[in-house]
């Protein structure tokens, strides 16, 4: 028969197995959005080292990628979660998925770098789309970051948030295509192939923030939200979470 002293310590140990579990999906981030900007930045600055350290450094998230699920297997399998607990878990191996991608992204962005670094194209980023991937990278990156927080925090307001960025996001994939189409650009056909590579993988990695939004939304309201109207979606949430 368990004493009160053997339920909070089992309590706790499993507060402690969750705390790691988000523990490992805050590193996870931010190793991904590290490597996003930096596998961006080998482009702008035809840096071979950069690039190198972006693929050497791939290992890494995966490793992240493992710890988290191993740690997802733990909890389910050791401590039968109750329903509230379980959609968390389950909507972090999720997003763990999602952030595994994004991170592959990266890689692929620094692959293509390495690449139109064997050719005599120089610079590998024509100089007037170099502030429009810059701009996209970034908003993929806080996008990456406010999903995350959203679920961490059980702060519905920025998991929404993200969903709004999609405008943004838009906006800037569209600017940055814009400048690459741009005959002024004089791009020869492989490095144009190359560098509509980067932006495709760029717009993806926006793509996996909004997914991490909608497991976060799933997390704090128990409601599957995925292939929703966004704009109804939004108006509705933002009015859920304000009561």
């Amino acid at each position: 028969m368990r004493t009160t002293d053997d339920h909070h310590h089992i309590v706790r140990a499993y507060d402690l197995e969750l705390a790691q579990l988000r523990r490992l999906v805050v590193d996870m981030v931010s190793a991904v959005t590290q490597q996003t900007q930096e596998a961006v930045e080998a482009l702008a600055t035809n840096s071979d080292p950069l690039a190198r350290a972006v693929i050497d450094r791939d290992p890494e998230v995966d490793a992240l990628s493992l710890a988290a699920d191993e740690e997802v297997f733990r909890v389910i399998a050791k401590r039968q979660p109750t329903a509230i607990d379980l959609r968390l878990v389950l909507a972090t191996a999720r997003i763990v998925g999602e952030l595994e991608r994004a991170g592959d992204k990266a890689k692929r962005i620094a692959r293509q770098g390495l690449k139109l670094l064997e050719t005599d194209a120089r610079p590998l980023l024509p100089e007037r789309a170099v502030q429009p991937m810059r701009a996209l990278t970034e908003i993929d990156c806080e996008l990456l970051t406010q999903a995350v927080s959203g679920l961490i925090e059980g702060d519905l307001h920025k998991a929404v948030a993200v969903f709004q960025g999609t405008s943004r996001l838009r906006g800037a994939s569209e600017q940055l295509r814009g400048r690459l189409f741009d005959p002024a650009s004089g791009l020869s056909g492989d490095h144009f192939a190359s560098l509509l590579t980067v932006a495709h993988a760029l717009e993806r990695t926006g793509n996996h923030a909004n997914n991490i939004a909608e497991q976060a939304v799933y997390v704090i309201t128990g409601e599957d939200v995925r292939f929703r109207n966004r704009e109804l979606l939004i108006d509705r949430l933002l009015s859920q979470s304000d009561r």
